[in-house]
């Protein structure tokens, strides 16, 4: 009899697969900047310069509306280099269309851990003409890349409800009912869901309620920000917020997280916690014990910064 292949799916199961093994492919959480660099870090007045921006989806989600910008290089840059691509307001837009933000941007697929493809990868370039500077002036440009896309977090929860007559039963066999299970994606918003497991009821009950505990985190090391709403012009009032929702996926579950759906506040290096009832109905028809789950995900923008420096000489 052959071996089965270990499957592996795109969600990471926090409970250990018995037998798969790891491919050696590149994962991470979300799009990351392999690349940014000037082809010369140090350049003379008039001369052509091109900046070369590189990177990766490592995460488990396609991501979405990507598009790049240039900061740090005042209007001189784009007045000197007017024929070299496409100038709004007074910004240099990469050279590829899709890289720029005034269109719809393009998407890069995640890694495929089943057939063993590595994240698509992609690459914005732009085309500068050095200016002219004052004679015996050698000033440093510290720019800045700063990478956009959309992307989704989604953890599938559930929860096991039991009998205590069945609970009974089984303590005194020496065994238990299966564990909970939770299954989240690699993005750069990770979200942890907790309760109490299993859920014991009683036959005189047909309902139970129970809290779920949820926390949001920005571990990508970049700004989270409501879809559209990254790039900055005039206002931030889009950053670190997102859309969560949570649905019951099986069983009778409803859910009340006390206003706290819609848009969530997400700060870097700051946890966003919040406390959900969840009641399940119909335990009057389980015998034994039922495992049910819920859809927790979450909607956002994002994007993260590459450094660098043109010195003129």
């Amino acid at each position: 009899m052959k071996p089965l292949p270990c499957l592996i799916l795109l969600l990471i199961a926090i409970t250990a697969v018995s037998g798969c093994t790891s491919t050696g492919i590149e994962t991470g959480n979300g799009v990351v900047i392999q690349e940014f660099t000037p082809a010369f870090s140090e350049v003379y007045p008039g001369e052509p310069v091109t900046l070369l921006l590189k990177f990766k989806n490592t995460g488990s989600v396609e991501a979405t509306s990507v598009h790049a910008e240039v900061l740090g290089l005042d209007e001189d840059w784009a007045a000197s280099s007017q024929g070299l691509g496409d100038i709004v307001g007074g910004e240099m837009l990469p050279q590829e269309s899709g890289c720029q933000y005034t269109g719809s941007g393009f998407s890069l697929k995640p890694p495929d851990m089943l057939y063993g493809t590595e994240g698509e990868t992609g690459t914005c370039t732009w085309k500068y003409m050095t200016p002219e500077i004052p004679s015996g002036m050698n000033p440093t440009y510290d720019i800045t890349a700063r990478l956009y896309y959309d992307y989704k977090t989604e953890v599938v929860k559930s929860f096991t409800l039991a009998t205590s007559e069945e609970l009974f039963n089984l303590k005194q066999q020496g065994r238990s009912v299966p564990a909970s299970t939770v299954s989240s994606t690699r993005s750069p918003v990770t979200i942890k869901a907790e309760s109490t497991d299993p859920i014991r009821f009683w036959e005189e009950r047909n309902s139970i309620t129970f809290p779920l505990k949820i926390t949001i985190s920005n571990t990508g090391g970049g700004m989270v920000c409501l879809p559209g709403q990254c790039k900055k012009s005039g206002d931030s009032s889009g950053w670190n917020r997102l859309n969560l929702n949570i649905e019951p996926l099986s069983g009778s579950l409803s859910v009340d997280c006390f206003g706290h759906g819609g848009e969530i506040e997400v700060w870097p290096n700051r946890d966003n916690t919040i406390v959900c009832d969840i009641e399940a109905t119909g335990l009057s028809d389980i015998t034994g014990y039922e495992e049910r789950t819920i859809r927790i995900s979450a909607d956002y923008g994002y994007f993260s910064d590459a450094k660098a420096s043109i010195k003129i000489l």
